[in-house]
């Protein structure tokens, strides 16, 4: 057993083999619909053939080379983020923590502030400093780094209350993740960013789960009417090639100075290809529009489930709220052929398919979750 089998969470008992589109098909060759997404990862599904044909061209060119020259890919890459976000400046990195954690080094030297307001039930990662502004996870590995204040997500009252002339940044997921793809109340992000730039701090906005058009637009940030002063992205950047993405608006990056912060294989050439590949797919086959249609199709059906409390998010990133544990739900799910997750709220089903997921698989996933809530409902009476 590796270490990454201890460290890694709980296995699933079964083995992925092979993928196509939104289907996996494991080592009996049974297939699966993947409603999961692999952590939120695979926008477009697996093995689309531009995305695979960019990777393939690129290794043939150029593996990988010091991030001290130019790279045409990279350019190319860095540009169409930039004009997707709406966000001045690309710093590539491998992964969500990394990206946070550039994030937060930057809005701290930039501010010359130290303290940092996180929400209550955010996720960030769990890299040293990342712990440091993740609720949930930040006592397993104490001391955390850095100095951190927890607000509750959506209160503004405690926000004002946390922020003081210490204060670096607010961070925040636009939509939280981990808590089960919980919406802050409406015009809640527009005014944590006046408040915070009122008290001469900056607004970083977490979008590694909910960015790249998961939710139907580029930033979720954008459904606020919000540009964030850093917005960080992975996941879904790459399709499951591993990159991610601190975005930095020039005031920000204009602070910072050559040789403060680095890395050896972020923006590499096969990294990069992947992300040029995946926003010429977004655009020319319009997946903003297909997670849109995907989104309102899966609050419509499995909101209307029997035993559902409540279908909410949008787009190709939906929690779905039972009356009871929704981890024995998902684990009879899986008897029906369908990978889902849960969430740190332990009634929450956590949805992220591909943005290619098709209507009528969630039209069955709506059918398997029914029979599964009247089993266990019966289960229970019999009791």
């Amino acid at each position: 057993m590796s270490l990454f089998d201890t460290l890694g969470g709980a296995k699933l008992p079964l083995t992925i083999v092979s993928g196509e589109g939104a289907r996996l098909y494991d080592s009996d060759g049974t297939p699966w619909w993947d409603f999961y997404g692999g952590h939120a990862v695979s926008l477009l599904g697996q093995g689309h053939p531009r995305w695979v044909e960019a990777i393939a061209t690129q290794a043939t060119t150029l593996s990988f080379v010091t991030t001290l020259v130019d790279v045409p890919v990279r350019t190319r890459a860095a540009a169409k983020l930039a004009a997707f976000t709406g966000m001045d400046q690309v710093f590539f990195v491998n992964s969500g923590a990394e990206a946070n954690e550039a994030a937060l080094k930057l809005a701290r030297k930039a501010t010359g502030r130290s303290k940092v307001v996180a929400m209550e039930l955010g996720f960030h990662g769990r890299t040293a400093g990342a712990v440091g502004v993740t609720h949930r996870y930040r006592d397993q590995h104490q001391p955390a780094h850095g100095d951190v204040r927890f607000v509750p997500f959506g209160d503004l009252d405690a926000l004002e209350l946390a922020l003081d002339q210490r204060v670096a940044a607010v961070i925040c997921e636009p939509v939280q993740g981990m808590a089960g793809v919980v919406l802050p109340p409406a015009g809640w992000l527009a005014e944590v960013q006046r408040r915070a730039h009122a008290n001469g701090s900056l607004l970083i906005c977490d979008e590694v789960q909910c960015g790249m058009g998961r939710l139907g637009v580029p930033l979720a940030s954008h459904l606020a009417g919000v540009s964030p002063d850093l917005a960080t992205l992975g996941k879904g950047l790459g399709n499951g090639f591993p990159v991610a993405a601190c975005l930095i608006s020039d005031a920000v990056a204009a602070t910072a100075q050559p040789g403060e912060h680095g890395t050896t294989f972020g923006g590499a050439p096969l990294a990069a290809a992947a992300v040029a590949a995946t926003l010429d797919i977004i655009e020319e086959e319009h997946v903003l529009e297909t997670a849109l249609a995907l989104g309102e199709h899966m609050l419509q059906t499995l909101g209307s489930v029997p035993g559902v409390v409540e279908a909410r998010g949008g787009g190709a990133w939906v929690g779905v709220v039972l009356e009871g544990p929704a981890s024995p739900v998902a684990a009879r799910l899986r008897t029906h052929g369908f990978l889902v997750g849960t969430s740190s709220d332990p009634a929450v089903l956590r949805l992220a398919p591909p943005a290619t997921m098709p209507l009528h698989a969630v039209d069955q996933l709506a059918e398997a979750l029914g029979q599964v809530l009247r089993s266990l409902e019966r289960r229970k009476g019999a009791a």
